[in-house]
């Protein structure tokens, strides 16, 4: 019974890992957009796409950290 349980936490861990990658990389392509959007409407002049992707990095490795400390257990 014990391996049972044990195979099926690691499929579900799998599972939750690719999941989190693949909406990982969709809200990159979303931030991306709006940063370079952005930089277009407000600098009304092209932002160049290695500060474009290193900003929308940052954002969102930001959100996901601090979208992953506020996760609360129950007891």
């Amino acid at each position: 019974m014990a391996v049972k349980g044990m195979f099926g936490s690691m499929i579900g861990l799998i599972i939750g890992t690719v999941i989190g990658i693949v909406l990982s990389i969709i809200y990159f392509v979303i931030t991306l957009f709006v940063v370079k959007a952005a930089a277009d409407i407000v600098f009304a002049e092209n932002l160049g796409t290695d500060m474009a992707v290193l900003a929308a990095a940052l954002i969102t490795v930001g959100s996901m950290l601090g979208g992953s400390g506020m996760r609360k257990t129950i007891e």
